[in-house]
């Protein structure tokens, strides 16, 4: 399943005290735009990963479900290392889930995503058969995939 990249989706992987510093940083009129504007940054390019496996959903902020954790570690990093008051919330936990985020994003070639609706895919330039599934052999890679890559 495909599901909307939302300020409510990511506002749902953080934990209390970073959606408080969040809310205080992104009322400063400098700054107001940045979370839409990460968001779109980080759904643009883990959807130009996918385009190499898989045919993406035609919705701009659409992502495959099966990355959804990796996509808001991303989020949540970057909405750190950017707004201002909130860098002391990234603790080494954070730091390790987003490099594993990278980690996933580099090696998106190696995993198998469930295809959008078929009203809702982007059109390709490519001709092919009707498959649901795109590339490897499940939704995760495999201890074996993933050897030496943490």
């Amino acid at each position: 399943m495909w599901v909307e990249l939302d300020m409510g989706l990511l506002r749902s992987a953080m934990s209390g005290p970073e959606r408080a510093a969040l809310d205080r940083a992104a009322t400063d009129t400098d700054q107001q735009a940045a979370l839409p504007e990460i968001a779109e940054n980080i759904a643009a390019e883990w959807r130009c990963g996918l385009r190499s496996v898989c045919t993406v959903d035609a919705r701009p902020l659409y992502i495959p479900s099966e990355l959804l954790i990796h996509i808001l570690a991303d989020f949540r990093y970057r909405a750190a290392t950017r707004l201002p008051g909130m860098k002391g919330l990234i603790d080494d936990l954070r730091v390790d889930e987003w490099r594993r985020a990278n980690t996933i994003r580099d090696n998106l070639r190696n995993m198998t995503f469930v295809l959008p609706e078929e009203d809702f895919r982007e059109e390709s330039e490519q001709s092919g058969g009707g498959a649901e599934l795109a590339s490897g052999e499940g939704p995760y890679p495999t201890g074996e995939q993933m050897d030496g890559l943490l």
